[in-house]
């Protein structure tokens, strides 16, 4: 019999995992089963997929990924067919096939606030961002006019349900995230995006939410260490 702690650790991995799904990954139901993907930029994100999802299929299914680089799509990740993959994942609450505008934080985690951060890593870590803003205020000085120095933490998705529940969430562990409605792009679903702005909410936010993907610790240290970036 497994001990708690175990558990509970397999469900923060499971949980992380989930957030990477909701943030850049699919599935696909072919002649042969169904098939789960998540990729991103092979540019900038080839490290993150290699260590940490390589890293947490191991935790939760016991199984070896071999992440690589899909030239169709331009993209670099993993691909999935294992049933007992699949099957957790859509008994999670995540749709097959096409997504976007359907996904939702699994009510489990939603449930569960020991779970939430770890949902949001992986989420940010796959489709969250991190960048900088100059000052165009008045008041502002010269420096801050030049510089990209003021943080802004954001999130997009086109499911209205999810942008509510990561604002939820988010707002439980005192990260005041505004939601805005964009206009659509190119006939496509008008996404959500959350936003926090602000060098102490930049932050608390990854002192809370622990980013894994290198890409974004990347761009938050050279901040830190020069004021702007």
């Amino acid at each position: 019999m497994r001990s708690k702690p175990h558990f509970f650790m397999e469900s923060k991995y499971f949980a992380e995992l989930l957030g990477a799904f909701a943030g850049d990954g699919w599935m696909s139901k072919g002649s042969t089963g169904v098939s789960l993907f998540i990729t991103g930029n092979p540019k900038d994100e080839k490290e993150y997929y290699d260590a940490r999802i390589k890293f947490l299929f191991k935790k939760v299914f016991q199984i070896n990924v071999s992440p690589k680089s899909f030239s169709y799509w331009g993209t670099y990740g993993i691909c999935v067919g294992k049933k007992a993959v699949t099957e957790k994942i859509i008994s999670s609450g995540m749709p097959i096939e096409k997504k976007c505008n359907k996904v939702t934080v699994s009510p489990s985690i939603v449930s569960d606030p020991q779970l939430h951060t770890s949902f949001i890593r992986g989420l940010f870590d796959t489709d969250g961002c991190i960048y900088f803003k100059k000052s165009y205020n008045f008041n502002a000085s010269k420096w801050q006019k030049q510089k990209r120095h003021r943080p802004v933490i954001q999130f997009k998705t086109v499911s209205q349900k999810l942008a509510e529940q990561i604002q939820q969430i988010l707002f439980i562990q005192d990260l005041k995230f505004n939601i805005y409605k964009e206009r659509p792009y190119n006939g496509n679903y008008a996404p959500y995006a959350l936003r926090l702005e602000g060098k102490e909410n930049a932050k608390k936010f990854f002192a809370t939410i622990r980013p894994k993907n290198k890409k974004h610790l990347d761009k938050f240290y050279l901040w830190r260490s020069q004021g702007f970036y």
